[in-house]
């Protein structure tokens, strides 16, 4: 079993960083093991993606299941690890409340494309492609979002407004997160 890793909360520098590319020599084994990581920890939090920085890794590299294939509650499709991932997003946006394990317990409605073709490389340095529609395309975005240091309720998603009342919404959600954290310390 791999090891769980510390989420990255909002705030915390590397969230807003622009990630570096998987470095051709970084791909193999060790990759493989970081992914499977990410991948624990993503499940751990009960998350649907994702991404290096959200662990503390500046490195554009991310997981995630596909929302879309899920039947009766459970996910059919293995997730996919998408390193040095490019996306283009088409077809009509829809609106849909999103959340990130990043500012846990938020959500807000943020607009997206319905359609995202990705190109990507995987674990072992091989090139793919995948089109994703509806919830499969926006997990993809928002993971992409990470890599470039964005988060979801950014000024660029969403209005003034929204992102303000995330901002008043995380005051109070951080001030339970790190005061449990603490209790467990001590």
């Amino acid at each position: 079993m791999s090891d769980v890793l510390q989420v990255r909360y909002w705030a915390d520098p590397i969230l807003s960083t622009i990630c570096e590319p998987v470095r051709d020599t970084e791909f193999g084994s060790k990759l493989e093991e970081f992914a499977s990581q990410l991948l624990t920890t993503m499940n751990t939090h009960k998350g649907i993606g994702l991404a290096a920085p959200q662990v503390g890794i500046a490195r554009r590299i991310f997981i995630m299941h596909f929302p879309e294939s899920a039947k009766e509650g459970k996910l059919t499709s293995p997730p996919l690890v998408a390193c040095n991932p490019t996306l283009e997003l088409s077809g009509e946006t829809l609106y849909e409340q999103e959340g990130c394990l990043s500012v846990p317990t938020i959500f807000e409605q943020v607009a997206r494309p319905k359609t995202a073709v990705m190109r990507y490389f995987t674990v072992l340095g091989e090139e793919q492609e995948v089109e994703l529609h509806n919830m499969n395309a926006r997990v993809a975005a928002h993971e992409f979002d990470h890599l470039n240091g964005i988060m979801f309720f950014d000024r660029r998603r969403v209005s003034k407004q929204v992102n303000k009342a995330v901002e008043r919404a995380w005051e109070k959600q951080k001030r339970k997160i790190f005061i449990k954290k603490s209790a467990k310390v001590g």
